[in-house]
C-alpha cells in the first residue's frame, strides 16, 4: 500500500503535504468544473495556473492555516484538499474546509475519511478545542458527511450564499474536542 509522505493515515486515503508537483492541469480543471465547485465559493471566476500558484504559495507558507493534500492510500495519486484555516490559536479553534476534485472518489466515503483525519490531526495535533465549518444546506451528501464524523448544526444563515441565479442558506456546523469519537481502526483479516 504506497504512501508517500503520509502525514495522516487511513483505510482508503492518506493526507500529505500540498506539493507544488500538484499544481497542474488535472486540479486546474477541478477548480473550474462547474460540478465540483457547485457548493464551494471558489469557482465563481475561471481559476488559472498563476491562481494556484498564488494559493499554494499562500497556503505553504501560513502557520494559521494548514492545507494538506489527499492522496488514494492505492495509488498515491492526488484526488483533493482538506484545510483548517483560519486558525484562532488564543481560542484554539479553526474553521474546515475540503475539495474533492476527483469525480470518480464521490460517493465513495473518502470525504468522510478525509474529514475524520483531518479533525484529529487539528485535536491532537495542534491541540485545537473547536472546528467549524460552512456548508450549503441543500448539499444533503456533505452534511450527512458531516454529521457522520460528529459535526453538529449550529445555526442557519438564511440567503447567505448566490448560486445558479437563486439565494441558498447556509448551515455552520461545528465539532468540539470533548463530542469528538474516533473511529477504531480496521483490522486487518
Amino acid at each position: 500500500m504506497p504512501t508517500k509522505n503520509a502525514f495522516a493515515v487511513g483505510s482508503h486515503v492518506y493526507l500529505r503535504a500540498l506539493e507544488r508537483e500538484d499544481l497542474n492541469e488535472r486540479y486546474l480543471g477541478w477548480l473550474n468544473d462547474p460540478q465540483v465547485t457547485r457548493y464551494m465559493e471558489t469557482g465563481t471566476f475561471p481559476s488559472t495556473r498563476q491562481d494556484l500558484e498564488d494559493f499554494y504559495q499562500s497556503a505553504t507558507g501560513s502557520k494559521n492555516q494548514v492545507v494538506l493534500a489527499v492522496a488514494d492510500s492505492r495509488t498515491d495519486l492526488h484526488i483533493g484538499n482538506v484545510k483548517l484555516g483560519p486558525i484562532h490559536w488564543i481560542h484554539r479553534r479553526a474553521t474546515f474546509g475540503i475539495l474533492i476534485g476527483d469525480k470518480k472518489y464521490w460517493g465513495k466515503g473518502v470525504g468522510q475519511e478525509a474529514t475524520r483525519l483531518t479533525v484529529e490531526y487539528g485535536f491532537n495535533r495542534l491541540n485545537l478545542h473547536r472546528i467549524d465549518l460552512g456548508v450549503f444546506a441543500e448539499h444533503e451528501s456533505g452534511v450527512h458527511c458531516y454529521e457522520k464524523v460528529g459535526f453538529k448544526v449550529e445555526g442557519r444563515f438564511r440567503q447567505d450564499l448566490f448560486v445558479d441565479g437563486e439565494y441558498k442558506d447556509r448551515l455552520w456546523m461545528a465539532l468540539l474536542r470533548s463530542e469528538y469519537v474516533p473511529v477504531k481502526p480496521e483490522k486487518k483479516k
